[in-house]
Protein backbone atom coordinates (compact mmCIF):
# COMPACT_ATOMS: atom_id res chain seq x y z
CA UNK A 1 0.00 0.00 0.00
CA UNK A 2 2.81 2.34 0.94
CA UNK A 3 4.64 1.50 -2.27
CA UNK A 4 1.59 2.27 -4.38
CA UNK A 5 1.19 5.65 -2.66
CA UNK A 6 4.87 6.42 -3.19
CA UNK A 7 4.62 5.42 -6.84
CA UNK A 8 1.57 7.62 -7.30
CA UNK A 9 3.32 10.63 -5.75
CA UNK A 10 6.40 9.99 -7.83
CA UNK A 11 4.35 9.74 -11.03
CA UNK A 12 2.54 12.99 -10.26
CA UNK A 13 5.86 14.73 -9.58
CA UNK A 14 7.36 13.49 -12.85
CA UNK A 15 4.26 14.56 -14.77
CA UNK A 16 4.46 18.03 -13.24
CA UNK A 17 8.16 18.25 -14.05
CA UNK A 18 7.48 17.22 -17.65
CA UNK A 19 4.72 19.84 -17.93
CA UNK A 20 6.97 22.59 -16.55
CA UNK A 21 9.74 21.63 -18.98
CA UNK A 22 7.31 21.63 -21.92
CA UNK A 23 5.90 25.02 -20.94
CA UNK A 24 9.37 26.50 -20.58
CA UNK A 25 10.30 25.27 -24.04
CA UNK A 26 6.99 26.64 -25.37
CA UNK A 27 7.62 30.07 -23.92
CA UNK A 28 11.18 30.06 -25.22
CA UNK A 29 10.50 28.80 -28.74
CA UNK A 30 6.78 29.29 -29.29
CA UNK A 31 4.47 32.21 -29.94
CA UNK A 32 4.35 33.16 -26.28
CA UNK A 33 7.91 34.51 -26.50
CA UNK A 34 7.81 38.34 -26.85
CA UNK A 35 8.32 39.32 -30.51
CA UNK A 36 11.25 41.45 -31.57
CA UNK A 37 10.38 44.98 -32.74
CA UNK A 38 10.75 45.52 -36.47
CA UNK A 39 13.83 47.58 -37.37
CA UNK A 40 13.00 51.05 -38.60
CA UNK A 41 14.21 54.63 -38.64
CA UNK A 42 13.02 57.97 -39.99
CA UNK A 43 14.95 60.72 -41.80
CA UNK A 44 12.94 63.59 -40.21
CA UNK A 45 10.01 64.14 -37.86
CA UNK A 46 8.41 66.93 -39.91
CA UNK A 47 7.61 67.33 -43.59
CA UNK A 48 6.01 70.13 -45.58
CA UNK A 49 3.08 69.65 -47.92
CA UNK A 50 4.44 68.36 -51.24
CA UNK A 51 7.80 67.34 -49.77
CA UNK A 52 9.14 63.90 -48.90
CA UNK A 53 10.92 62.20 -46.04
CA UNK A 54 11.95 58.56 -45.75
CA UNK A 55 11.05 55.78 -43.36
CA UNK A 56 13.45 52.88 -43.82
CA UNK A 57 13.81 49.39 -42.38
CA UNK A 58 16.54 46.77 -42.33
CA UNK A 59 13.99 44.09 -41.53
CA UNK A 60 13.42 42.25 -44.79
CA UNK A 61 9.86 42.15 -46.05
CA UNK A 62 8.65 45.03 -43.85
CA UNK A 63 5.70 47.06 -45.11
CA UNK A 64 4.70 50.69 -44.49
CA UNK A 65 1.31 52.24 -43.78
CA UNK A 66 -0.15 55.64 -42.90
CA UNK A 67 -2.74 56.19 -40.17
CA UNK A 68 -4.31 58.98 -42.25
CA UNK A 69 -3.62 59.09 -45.98
CA UNK A 70 -5.36 62.46 -46.23
CA UNK A 71 -2.52 64.01 -44.20
CA UNK A 72 0.40 61.97 -45.57
CA UNK A 73 0.86 59.07 -47.96
CA UNK A 74 3.57 56.43 -47.85
CA UNK A 75 4.61 54.14 -50.71
CA UNK A 76 6.04 50.63 -50.71
CA UNK A 77 9.60 51.96 -50.37
CA UNK A 78 8.83 54.04 -47.25
CA UNK A 79 8.76 57.42 -48.99
CA UNK A 80 6.37 59.68 -47.02
CA UNK A 81 4.78 62.63 -48.82
CA UNK A 82 3.05 65.46 -46.94
CA UNK A 83 -0.47 66.15 -48.23
CA UNK A 84 -2.19 68.33 -45.63
CA UNK A 85 -1.20 70.06 -42.38
CA UNK A 86 -1.66 67.76 -39.40
CA UNK A 87 -0.13 64.85 -37.53
CA UNK A 88 0.06 61.29 -38.81
CA UNK A 89 1.54 57.97 -37.72
CA UNK A 90 3.62 55.92 -40.15
CA UNK A 91 3.94 52.26 -39.20
CA UNK A 92 6.58 49.71 -40.20
CA UNK A 93 5.11 46.22 -40.01
CA UNK A 94 6.10 42.58 -40.49
CA UNK A 95 4.39 39.40 -39.37
CA UNK A 96 5.98 37.99 -36.26
CA UNK A 97 7.47 41.37 -35.26
CA UNK A 98 6.20 44.20 -33.08
CA UNK A 99 5.19 47.19 -35.20
CA UNK A 100 7.43 50.27 -35.18
CA UNK A 101 5.47 53.55 -35.32
CA UNK A 102 6.72 57.05 -36.13
CA UNK A 103 4.78 60.24 -35.42
CA UNK A 104 5.20 62.80 -38.22
CA UNK A 105 4.00 66.40 -38.34
CA UNK A 106 2.99 67.80 -41.72
CA UNK A 107 3.36 71.57 -42.10
CA UNK A 108 1.99 74.01 -44.64
CA UNK A 109 4.29 75.29 -47.35
CA UNK A 110 4.22 79.09 -47.49
CA UNK A 111 2.96 80.42 -50.80
CA UNK A 112 1.81 76.99 -52.02
CA UNK A 113 -1.45 75.03 -51.94
CA UNK A 114 -2.43 74.16 -48.39
CA UNK A 115 -3.33 70.59 -49.34
CA UNK A 116 -2.32 68.04 -51.95
CA UNK A 117 -5.22 65.60 -52.48
CA UNK A 118 -3.20 63.02 -54.44
CA UNK A 119 0.53 62.28 -54.51
CA UNK A 120 2.69 60.26 -56.88
CA UNK A 121 2.87 57.57 -54.20
CA UNK A 122 -0.81 56.93 -54.80
CA UNK A 123 -0.67 56.53 -58.56
CA UNK A 124 0.42 53.35 -60.32
CA UNK A 125 1.42 53.64 -63.95
CA UNK A 126 2.33 50.93 -66.43
CA UNK A 127 5.37 51.68 -68.55
CA UNK A 128 4.40 52.26 -72.21
CA UNK A 129 4.37 48.93 -74.06
CA UNK A 130 7.12 48.63 -76.72
CA UNK A 131 4.83 46.92 -79.23
CA UNK A 132 1.45 48.53 -78.62
CA UNK A 133 2.59 51.91 -77.29
CA UNK A 134 -0.15 51.71 -74.67
CA UNK A 135 -0.09 53.00 -71.10
CA UNK A 136 -2.51 52.93 -68.18
CA UNK A 137 -2.74 54.47 -64.69
CA UNK A 138 -4.79 53.94 -61.55
CA UNK A 139 -5.56 56.37 -58.73
CA UNK A 140 -5.09 54.47 -55.45
CA UNK A 141 -5.87 57.40 -53.16
CA UNK A 142 -8.91 57.19 -50.87
CA UNK A 143 -10.26 60.70 -51.39
CA UNK A 144 -8.22 62.72 -53.88
CA UNK A 145 -9.33 63.03 -57.50
CA UNK A 146 -6.95 63.60 -60.41
CA UNK A 147 -8.13 66.47 -62.62
CA UNK A 148 -5.35 66.02 -65.16
CA UNK A 149 -2.09 64.11 -65.36
CA UNK A 150 0.60 64.18 -68.03
CA UNK A 151 3.54 61.80 -68.43
CA UNK A 152 6.38 62.81 -70.70
CA UNK A 153 8.76 60.18 -72.05
CA UNK A 154 11.80 60.37 -74.29
CA UNK A 155 11.31 57.72 -76.97
CA UNK A 156 14.18 56.25 -78.96
CA UNK A 157 13.33 54.38 -82.16
CA UNK A 158 15.11 53.38 -85.36
CA UNK A 159 14.36 53.31 -89.07
CA UNK A 160 16.29 52.25 -92.16
CA UNK A 161 16.68 54.03 -95.46
CA UNK A 162 14.60 51.54 -97.41
CA UNK A 163 11.60 51.75 -95.08
CA UNK A 164 11.34 54.90 -93.01
CA UNK A 165 8.28 55.23 -90.85
CA UNK A 166 7.75 58.79 -89.85
CA UNK A 167 5.77 59.63 -86.75
CA UNK A 168 3.03 62.27 -87.06
CA UNK A 169 3.76 65.44 -85.16
CA UNK A 170 1.60 67.45 -82.80
CA UNK A 171 1.94 70.33 -80.42
CA UNK A 172 3.37 69.11 -77.10
CA UNK A 173 1.32 69.40 -73.95
CA UNK A 174 2.59 70.60 -70.56
CA UNK A 175 4.06 68.01 -68.21
CA UNK A 176 4.19 66.96 -64.55
CA UNK A 177 5.84 64.59 -62.03
CA UNK A 178 5.09 61.21 -60.36
CA UNK A 179 6.92 58.23 -59.04
CA UNK A 180 4.23 55.62 -58.51
CA UNK A 181 3.84 52.80 -56.06
CA UNK A 182 4.48 49.26 -57.15
CA UNK A 183 0.74 48.49 -57.26
CA UNK A 184 -0.53 47.54 -60.73
CA UNK A 185 -3.61 48.91 -62.44
CA UNK A 186 -6.13 46.81 -64.30
CA UNK A 187 -6.38 47.30 -68.05
CA UNK A 188 -9.16 49.07 -69.87
CA UNK A 189 -10.22 49.94 -73.36
CA UNK A 190 -8.29 52.45 -75.47
CA UNK A 191 -9.82 55.89 -74.99
CA UNK A 192 -9.85 59.22 -76.77
CA UNK A 193 -7.34 60.67 -74.30
CA UNK A 194 -4.35 62.24 -76.00
CA UNK A 195 -0.79 61.28 -76.73
CA UNK A 196 1.32 63.88 -78.46
CA UNK A 197 4.73 63.71 -80.05
CA UNK A 198 7.45 66.31 -80.37
CA UNK A 199 9.88 65.16 -83.08
CA UNK A 200 13.56 65.72 -82.66
CA UNK A 201 15.10 68.42 -84.90
CA UNK A 202 17.32 65.89 -86.61
CA UNK A 203 17.96 62.17 -86.79
CA UNK A 204 21.34 60.53 -86.28
CA UNK A 205 22.46 58.17 -89.10
CA UNK A 206 24.22 55.02 -87.92
CA UNK A 207 26.19 54.64 -91.20
CA UNK A 208 26.18 55.91 -94.74
CA UNK A 209 25.08 52.75 -96.61
CA UNK A 210 21.81 52.57 -98.52
CA UNK A 211 20.40 50.20 -95.91
CA UNK A 212 21.70 52.20 -92.96
CA UNK A 213 19.67 52.57 -89.76
CA UNK A 214 18.79 55.93 -88.31
CA UNK A 215 18.15 56.51 -84.59
CA UNK A 216 15.37 58.96 -83.70
CA UNK A 217 14.88 60.55 -80.27
CA UNK A 218 11.59 62.27 -79.59
CA UNK A 219 9.41 63.25 -76.66
CA UNK A 220 5.93 61.79 -76.33
CA UNK A 221 3.31 62.76 -73.75
CA UNK A 222 0.50 60.64 -72.33
CA UNK A 223 -2.19 63.00 -71.10
CA UNK A 224 -5.37 62.13 -69.20
CA UNK A 225 -7.61 65.19 -69.32
CA UNK A 226 -10.67 63.74 -67.59
CA UNK A 227 -11.21 63.26 -63.87
CA UNK A 228 -9.81 60.03 -62.42
CA UNK A 229 -11.74 59.41 -59.22
CA UNK A 230 -10.23 57.76 -56.12
CA UNK A 231 -9.77 54.02 -56.59
CA UNK A 232 -10.49 54.21 -60.34
CA UNK A 233 -8.45 53.12 -63.35
CA UNK A 234 -8.09 55.60 -66.19
CA UNK A 235 -8.76 54.58 -69.80
CA UNK A 236 -5.72 53.07 -71.53
CA UNK A 237 -3.93 55.42 -73.91
CA UNK A 238 -2.15 54.31 -77.08
CA UNK A 239 0.73 56.43 -78.37
CA UNK A 240 1.59 57.14 -82.00
CA UNK A 241 4.19 54.37 -81.75
CA UNK A 242 1.63 51.59 -81.50
CA UNK A 243 2.43 50.19 -84.96
CA UNK A 244 6.22 50.38 -84.82
CA UNK A 245 6.87 46.94 -83.37
CA UNK A 246 10.41 46.30 -82.22
CA UNK A 247 11.75 49.52 -83.75
CA UNK A 248 11.17 51.29 -80.40
CA UNK A 249 14.33 50.88 -78.33
CA UNK A 250 13.36 52.66 -75.11
CA UNK A 251 10.92 54.84 -73.19
CA UNK A 252 12.66 57.12 -70.70
CA UNK A 253 10.53 59.03 -68.18
CA UNK A 254 11.25 62.77 -68.29
CA UNK A 255 8.54 64.41 -66.24
CA UNK A 256 5.11 63.94 -64.68
CA UNK A 257 2.60 66.72 -64.07
CA UNK A 258 -0.23 66.03 -61.63
CA UNK A 259 -3.05 68.58 -61.44
CA UNK A 260 -5.57 68.11 -58.63
CA UNK A 261 -7.48 71.38 -58.80
CA UNK A 262 -5.53 74.19 -57.16
CA UNK A 263 -2.44 72.05 -56.65
CA UNK A 264 0.03 71.31 -59.45
CA UNK A 265 2.55 68.67 -58.42
CA UNK A 266 5.54 68.14 -60.71
CA UNK A 267 8.14 65.40 -60.73
CA UNK A 268 11.34 66.00 -62.69
CA UNK A 269 12.64 62.50 -63.35
CA UNK A 270 15.96 63.78 -64.70
CA UNK A 271 16.77 65.76 -61.55
CA UNK A 272 14.70 63.50 -59.27
CA UNK A 273 13.02 66.53 -57.68
CA UNK A 274 9.45 67.30 -56.63
CA UNK A 275 7.84 70.72 -56.98
CA UNK A 276 4.48 71.88 -55.64
CA UNK A 277 2.93 74.82 -57.47
CA UNK A 278 -0.43 76.45 -57.95
CA UNK A 279 -2.44 74.95 -60.77
CA UNK A 280 -4.53 78.06 -61.48
CA UNK A 281 -3.68 81.62 -62.42
CA UNK A 282 -3.13 83.99 -59.50
CA UNK A 283 -5.64 86.81 -59.76
CA UNK A 284 -5.96 87.68 -56.06
CA UNK A 285 -4.07 90.72 -54.78
CA UNK A 286 -2.41 90.82 -51.33
CA UNK A 287 -4.51 91.91 -48.36
CA UNK A 288 -3.43 94.46 -45.76
CA UNK A 289 -4.11 94.29 -42.06
CA UNK A 290 -3.13 96.38 -39.04
CA UNK A 291 -3.64 99.98 -37.98
CA UNK A 292 -4.85 101.33 -41.31
CA UNK A 293 -7.45 103.84 -42.48
CA UNK A 294 -10.00 104.40 -39.67
CA UNK A 295 -8.16 101.94 -37.45
CA UNK A 296 -5.00 104.07 -37.61
CA UNK A 297 -6.58 106.54 -35.15
CA UNK A 298 -8.17 106.06 -31.75
CA UNK A 299 -11.92 105.59 -31.82
CA UNK A 300 -12.06 107.80 -28.76
CA UNK A 301 -10.73 111.13 -30.01
CA UNK A 302 -9.10 110.49 -33.39
CA UNK A 303 -5.52 110.53 -32.09
CA UNK A 304 -3.13 108.78 -34.47
CA UNK A 305 -1.38 105.77 -32.99
CA UNK A 306 1.84 106.77 -34.72
CA UNK A 307 3.37 110.10 -33.83
CA UNK A 308 6.53 111.19 -35.63
CA UNK A 309 8.82 114.09 -34.75
CA UNK A 310 10.29 115.93 -37.72
CA UNK A 311 13.79 115.97 -36.22
CA UNK A 312 13.76 112.14 -35.99
CA UNK A 313 12.01 111.27 -39.25
CA UNK A 314 14.88 109.05 -40.39
CA UNK A 315 14.70 106.92 -37.25
CA UNK A 316 11.11 105.69 -37.58
CA UNK A 317 9.78 102.41 -38.89
CA UNK A 318 6.87 103.62 -41.03
CA UNK A 319 5.74 100.03 -41.64
CA UNK A 320 5.09 99.34 -37.95
CA UNK A 321 1.57 97.99 -37.27
CA UNK A 322 1.06 97.22 -40.98
CA UNK A 323 1.16 93.78 -42.57
CA UNK A 324 0.43 92.43 -46.05
CA UNK A 325 -0.32 88.81 -46.81
CA UNK A 326 -0.97 87.06 -50.09
CA UNK A 327 -2.99 83.87 -50.45
CA UNK A 328 -0.07 82.31 -52.35
CA UNK A 329 3.08 84.20 -51.44
CA UNK A 330 2.21 84.45 -47.73
CA UNK A 331 3.99 87.53 -46.36
CA UNK A 332 4.55 90.24 -48.98
CA UNK A 333 7.00 93.11 -48.87
CA UNK A 334 5.50 96.54 -48.30
CA UNK A 335 6.54 99.80 -49.94
CA UNK A 336 5.72 103.02 -48.08
CA UNK A 337 5.28 106.53 -49.50
CA UNK A 338 5.55 109.52 -47.13
CA UNK A 339 5.63 112.22 -49.82
CA UNK A 340 2.39 113.80 -48.58
CA UNK A 341 3.95 114.73 -45.22
CA UNK A 342 5.05 118.31 -44.67
CA UNK A 343 7.79 117.80 -42.10
CA UNK A 344 7.92 121.54 -41.42
CA UNK A 345 4.36 121.75 -40.13
CA UNK A 346 2.68 119.99 -37.20
CA UNK A 347 -0.44 118.14 -38.28
CA UNK A 348 -2.16 114.88 -39.22
CA UNK A 349 -1.15 113.35 -42.56
CA UNK A 350 -1.72 110.27 -44.68
CA UNK A 351 1.04 107.87 -45.65
CA UNK A 352 0.49 105.25 -48.35
CA UNK A 353 1.38 101.56 -48.50
CA UNK A 354 1.71 99.30 -51.54
CA UNK A 355 2.02 95.49 -51.57
CA UNK A 356 2.72 93.50 -54.74
CA UNK A 357 2.76 89.70 -55.05
CA UNK A 358 4.98 87.60 -57.30
CA UNK A 359 2.28 87.49 -60.00
CA UNK A 360 2.10 91.27 -60.20
CA UNK A 361 -1.19 91.72 -58.32
CA UNK A 362 -1.01 94.96 -56.33
CA UNK A 363 -2.90 96.56 -53.43
CA UNK A 364 -2.59 100.11 -52.06
CA UNK A 365 -3.86 101.49 -48.76
CA UNK A 366 -3.15 104.33 -46.32
CA UNK A 367 -2.95 105.32 -42.67
CA UNK A 368 -3.06 108.50 -40.62
CA UNK A 369 0.04 109.64 -38.76
CA UNK A 370 0.64 112.62 -36.48
CA UNK A 371 3.66 114.77 -37.26
CA UNK A 372 5.06 117.19 -34.67
CA UNK A 373 7.69 119.86 -35.13
CA UNK A 374 9.56 119.81 -31.76
CA UNK A 375 9.19 122.74 -29.41
CA UNK A 376 9.76 123.67 -25.78
CA UNK A 377 7.88 120.64 -24.48
CA UNK A 378 10.18 118.28 -26.41
CA UNK A 379 13.30 120.07 -25.14
CA UNK A 380 12.11 119.56 -21.55
CA UNK A 381 11.28 115.92 -22.28
CA UNK A 382 14.72 115.27 -23.80
CA UNK A 383 16.38 116.62 -20.67
CA UNK A 384 14.39 114.22 -18.48
CA UNK A 385 14.97 111.23 -20.79
CA UNK A 386 18.73 111.79 -20.77
CA UNK A 387 18.70 111.49 -16.98
CA UNK A 388 16.50 108.41 -16.66
CA UNK A 389 17.17 106.26 -19.77
CA UNK A 390 20.11 105.05 -21.81
CA UNK A 391 20.49 104.38 -25.52
CA UNK A 392 20.24 100.69 -26.28
CA UNK A 393 17.55 100.04 -23.71
CA UNK A 394 14.46 98.19 -24.87
CA UNK A 395 11.17 100.08 -25.15
CA UNK A 396 9.86 98.10 -22.19
CA UNK A 397 12.75 99.16 -19.98
CA UNK A 398 12.39 102.80 -21.07
CA UNK A 399 8.64 102.69 -20.39
CA UNK A 400 9.24 101.39 -16.87
CA UNK A 401 11.77 104.17 -16.23
CA UNK A 402 9.28 106.76 -17.46
CA UNK A 403 6.59 105.25 -15.24
CA UNK A 404 8.80 105.50 -12.17
CA UNK A 405 9.80 109.09 -12.96
CA UNK A 406 6.27 110.43 -13.48
CA UNK A 407 4.85 108.55 -10.49
CA UNK A 408 7.66 109.76 -8.25
CA UNK A 409 7.91 113.42 -9.37
CA UNK A 410 4.31 114.61 -9.76
CA UNK A 411 1.92 115.49 -6.94
CA UNK A 412 -1.80 114.98 -7.44
CA UNK A 413 -4.07 118.05 -7.37
CA UNK A 414 -7.76 118.29 -8.25
CA UNK A 415 -9.45 120.28 -11.01
CA UNK A 416 -6.44 120.89 -13.19
CA UNK A 417 -7.28 122.35 -16.58
CA UNK A 418 -7.44 119.73 -19.37
CA UNK A 419 -5.63 121.55 -22.15
CA UNK A 420 -3.78 120.08 -25.15
CA UNK A 421 -1.60 117.17 -23.94
CA UNK A 422 1.78 118.68 -24.89
CA UNK A 423 0.95 121.92 -23.02
CA UNK A 424 -0.31 119.96 -20.01
CA UNK A 425 2.87 117.85 -19.98
CA UNK A 426 5.16 120.89 -20.18
CA UNK A 427 3.32 122.52 -17.26
CA UNK A 428 3.67 119.32 -15.23
CA UNK A 429 7.41 119.09 -15.90
CA UNK A 430 7.78 122.70 -14.68
CA UNK A 431 5.49 122.65 -11.63
CA UNK A 432 5.27 118.88 -10.95
CA UNK A 433 1.55 118.89 -10.11
CA UNK A 434 -1.64 117.87 -11.85
CA UNK A 435 -4.56 115.45 -12.03
CA UNK A 436 -4.95 112.16 -13.90
CA UNK A 437 -5.01 113.93 -17.29
CA UNK A 438 -1.70 115.60 -16.41
CA UNK A 439 -0.18 112.27 -15.42
CA UNK A 440 -1.34 110.77 -18.73
CA UNK A 441 -0.06 113.76 -20.75
CA UNK A 442 3.38 113.74 -19.08
CA UNK A 443 3.76 110.02 -19.77
CA UNK A 444 2.64 110.54 -23.33
CA UNK A 445 5.20 113.26 -23.97
CA UNK A 446 8.08 111.23 -22.54
CA UNK A 447 6.98 107.97 -24.20
CA UNK A 448 6.43 109.58 -27.59
CA UNK A 449 9.71 111.45 -27.48
CA UNK A 450 11.41 108.16 -26.60
CA UNK A 451 9.91 106.64 -29.77
CA UNK A 452 7.39 104.40 -27.95
CA UNK A 453 3.90 104.36 -29.52
CA UNK A 454 1.11 105.26 -27.10
CA UNK A 455 -2.30 106.87 -27.06
CA UNK A 456 -4.81 108.18 -24.55
CA UNK A 457 -7.36 105.80 -23.08
CA UNK A 458 -10.18 107.00 -20.84
CA UNK A 459 -12.81 105.61 -18.51
CA UNK A 460 -16.10 104.80 -20.24
CA UNK A 461 -18.84 105.03 -19.18
CA UNK A 462 -18.17 107.81 -16.69
CA UNK A 463 -19.79 107.08 -13.30
CA UNK A 464 -20.95 110.25 -11.54
CA UNK A 465 -18.94 112.39 -13.95
CA UNK A 466 -15.65 111.08 -12.51
CA UNK A 467 -13.42 110.99 -15.54
CA UNK A 468 -10.10 109.17 -15.68
CA UNK A 469 -7.27 109.04 -18.22
CA UNK A 470 -4.25 106.78 -18.70
CA UNK A 471 -1.91 105.53 -21.43
CA UNK A 472 -2.17 102.59 -23.79
CA UNK A 473 1.43 101.78 -24.65
CA UNK A 474 3.06 99.45 -27.22
CA UNK A 475 6.03 97.46 -25.93
CA UNK A 476 7.28 93.88 -26.28
CA UNK A 477 5.01 93.22 -29.25
CA UNK A 478 1.72 94.22 -27.63
CA UNK A 479 -0.44 97.03 -26.27
CA UNK A 480 -0.37 97.40 -22.48
CA UNK A 481 -1.97 99.76 -19.98
CA UNK A 482 0.18 102.26 -18.10
CA UNK A 483 -1.34 104.49 -15.40
CA UNK A 484 0.84 106.63 -13.12
CA UNK A 485 -1.99 108.32 -11.22
CA UNK A 486 -1.55 107.71 -7.45
CA UNK A 487 -3.94 105.38 -5.60
CA UNK A 488 -4.66 104.89 -1.90
CA UNK A 489 -3.74 101.28 -2.41
CA UNK A 490 -0.22 101.57 -3.75
CA UNK A 491 -0.86 99.53 -6.91
CA UNK A 492 1.59 99.84 -9.77
CA UNK A 493 -0.33 99.85 -13.06
CA UNK A 494 2.80 99.53 -15.16
CA UNK A 495 2.26 97.64 -18.41
CA UNK A 496 -0.80 95.71 -17.31
CA UNK A 497 -3.20 93.58 -19.33
CA UNK A 498 -6.99 94.04 -19.39
CA UNK A 499 -7.34 91.10 -17.00
CA UNK A 500 -4.94 92.66 -14.49
CA UNK A 501 -6.82 95.97 -14.54
CA UNK A 502 -10.16 94.23 -14.13
CA UNK A 503 -8.91 92.24 -11.17
CA UNK A 504 -7.95 95.47 -9.35
CA UNK A 505 -11.50 96.72 -8.84
CA UNK A 506 -13.76 94.35 -10.77
CA UNK A 507 -13.47 96.63 -13.75
CA UNK A 508 -14.98 99.73 -12.10
CA UNK A 509 -11.93 102.00 -12.10
CA UNK A 510 -10.69 100.95 -15.51
CA UNK A 511 -13.82 100.50 -17.56
CA UNK A 512 -13.28 101.58 -21.15
CA UNK A 513 -14.77 101.15 -24.62
CA UNK A 514 -12.73 98.19 -25.86
CA UNK A 515 -13.59 98.57 -29.57
CA UNK A 516 -12.15 102.09 -29.68
CA UNK A 517 -8.62 100.77 -29.30
CA UNK A 518 -6.42 98.08 -30.85
CA UNK A 519 -6.45 94.59 -29.35
CA UNK A 520 -4.50 94.53 -26.10
CA UNK A 521 -1.87 91.96 -25.20
CA UNK A 522 -3.03 88.99 -23.12
CA UNK A 523 0.38 87.85 -21.96
CA UNK A 524 1.42 89.37 -18.64
CA UNK A 525 4.82 91.00 -18.45
CA UNK A 526 4.38 92.68 -15.08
Amino acid sequence: MRNSVKNSIRNQFMAGLFLMTALSLFYMNGTMVQAKTVNGKISAKTVKVGKRITVSSKTGGATFSSSNSVIASVDSTGAVTGKKAGTVKISVKKKGYKTKTFRIKVKKSAGKPAALPVTFSEISASKPDFYTGRMRIKNWSKKGAIKKIVYTYEVEWVSNSSCISEVPTATPTPTQTPVGDAKSASGSAVSDETTQVTPSPSATPANSSSNSFTTHTENVTFSWNTIVAPGKTAPTIASRYNDMGNRVHSYKLIKIELYTGKALYVYDAIKDTYTLKWGTKDITAPKFSGLLKKKSVSGDNGDAYRTYYSDKKNQYNFKQFVRAKDDRDSKVKIAVNTDKINWKKTGKYKIYYTAKDSSGNKTTTWAYVQVIVPGTAESAADQVLRSITKSGWSDERKARAIYRYVKGHLAYVHNAAHVQWRAAALKALRYQTGDCYTYYATCRLLLTRAGIPNVMIRRYPVPGGQRHFWNLTYVSGGWYHLDTTPRRRDARFCLWTDAQLHSYSSGYTFRFHASWYPARAKKRIA
